[in-house]
């Protein structure tokens, strides 16, 4: 983690801002909030994950500041629109202010337009269409991770995902709306897809053969492959969702090419439903800046945020591991916020074990109840040997006698009843090199500078706020500096200093 020496306060919103925008720009990463030097960084390179349970400030202390701060194209999920209308005013000044929304139920402040996005128009080549079938597929069956599984459950999956990629692309081919797909898959009839792509690609295109196959298959068999498939497909039932299918559509190439915003609200209660058309639509602007880098022949510009907040249930990407460690390097840093690894653990398998590893810097923040968690993040604080004297009494002929015995005992600098209590209103941060720190949380709605860049009152900022007592005075110069963590064994923790290197 890196650290910016402060000045004084700017009067000035748009000075304040710009200077966090300018040190996001030159390769410090994503904002963490003060150090023990000025504003923290994740460091050059590196995603950040978030674990903190619902109310200890994710949104208010790290996402916001961040879609605040961000140089170049960011895109933050949401399930309120908290975030949206905490960052818009500002982001309008910078670019394209866009709102994603697949109910067809949100209001949207001045200043931002809606903007629709289909997996047809991501299916134009065949490549393509075979991701988001398959992005899509993974994430409404609920396997996100490597393979669509196996056994039964696999094999319907798999065939699914093999159906409506040609579906798909037959679509994109002809001109066919989301609407012309759904009513196919749900009317099981794939002929007019089939003739489309017999007459764009010819009756010996890969394409053409698996959409041939497929609907030469037994009948019961194929009546199951048409009702997997229409089960991915469910949110587009919606009218609102089906109606986020049409025009204006998301451009990914030119959304990744400025300083512009995309917000995607998805409520709680319709999260499982709307996930594979989120994630499909994340995977193709994806897609979009890893082509932006490289045609320049490597990145060195301001990289695209993915500022994922739940991002388990609203944007459980399949390949969100890769993303992470690829990204990057290809002009895409994530900051993924989730309630602790167990989420993980449901949603990536094995893979979430290597998490903190893959992560370049993770964000822990108080309240935590996950077991496995905590023993992962205490065991990563390393042991200190601890002195002891136990004093013994024996009665013999000669009297009381009494003798002491020194030894040295190994106990965790940071044990886990600390991590899971975690410190009013700081984080602890974990580096690429497994270096732990406090870090001083500056909530949006109560610390400089962002608190100039929101909208102001109760009514507009009362969801980004967080426990009782964890905003405060957050300016740099003002306030006390963590000093070393004080130990459950005694003594003091040198480790527990952040490190601004």
């Amino acid at each position: 983690m890196t650290a910016e020496a402060h000045g004084g306060e700017w009067d000035a919103r748009a000075g304040s801002v710009a200077r966090l925008q300018g040190a996001a720009r030159t390769g410090r990463g994503i904002y963490l909030g003060l150090g023990a030097r000025g504003w923290a960084w994740s460091g050059a390179q590196r995603s950040t994950l978030v674990l903190g349970p619902s109310r200890s400030g994710k949104t208010s202390s790290l996402v916001v500041p961040n879609v605040l701060s961000a140089p170049g194209a960011v895109l933050a999920t949401s399930t309120k629109p908290d975030v949206l209308r905490a960052t818009a005013g500002a982001r309008a000044s910078m670019g394209w202010c866009l709102a994603f929304d697949p109910t067809g139920e949100l209001e949207l402040p001045p200043g931002v337009h809606r903007v629709g996005w289909s997996p047809v128009g991501a299916a134009r080549e065949w490549h393509a269409a075979l991701e988001v079938a398959d992005a899509m597929v993974r994430t409404a069956r609920g396997r996100p991770t490597g393979a669509v599984g196996a056994g039964a459950e696999g094999h319907w999956s798999e065939r699914a995902a093999a159906l409506l990629a040609p579906v798909l692309h037959a679509a994109a081919l002809d001109g066919v709306p989301m609407r012309g797909v759904l009513r196919w898959v749900d009317r099981h009839d794939g002929a007019p897809a089939l003739d489309a792509l017999a007459a764009h690609l010819g009756d010996d295109a890969v394409a053409t053969d698996l959409l041939a196959g497929i609907l030469s298959t037994e009948p019961r068999e194929q009546s199951g492959i048409w009702s997997t498939a229409s089960g991915v497909l469910a949110a587009y039932r919606s009218p609102g969702a089906l109606a986020s299918t049409e025009a204006p559509l998301l451009d990914p190439d030119a959304f990744c090419a400025g300083a512009h915003t995309l917000y995607v609200c998805a409520p709680a209660a319709r999260q499982q439903l709307l996930a594979p058309l989120v994630v499909a639509m994340l995977a193709e602007v994806r897609d979009a800046a890893y082509r932006r880098a490289s045609r320049t022949g490597g990145f060195d510009g301001a990289p695209v945020l993915f500022a994922l907040d739940e991002v388990a249930n609203i944007a459980p990407l399949p390949d969100l591991p890769s993303l992470v460690t690829e990204g990057p390097g290809q002009g895409l840093l994530t900051l993924a916020c989730l309630q602790d690894l167990s989420q993980a653990r449901a949603r990536w398998g094995t893979e979430a074990d290597a998490f903190v590893s893959i992560f370049g810097t993770t964000v822990v923040l108080g309240g935590i109840a996950d077991i496995r968690t905590l023993e992962a993040l205490s065991a990563l604080s390393g042991d200190r040997e601890v002195r002891s004297r136990s004093v013994g009494f024996t009665d013999g002929a000669g009297g009381r006698q009494v003798s002491a015995t020194d030894a040295t005992v190994l106990r965790r600098r940071l044990p886990v009843d600390v991590v899971a209590r975690g410190r009013l209103g700081w984080a602890l941060c974990v580096d690429a090199r497994n270096r732990l720190g406090w870090v001083r949380l500056t909530p949006a709605h109560d610390a400089w500078p962002w608190r100039d860049c929101i909208p102001t009152g109760r009514a507009r900022t009362q969801d980004l706020l967080g426990p009782p007592g964890l905003s405060g005075s957050a300016r740099p110069g003002v306030g006390r500096a963590p000093g070393r963590t004080r130990s459950a064994g005694g003594g003091t923790d040198p480790r527990g200093w952040l490190s601004c290197s």
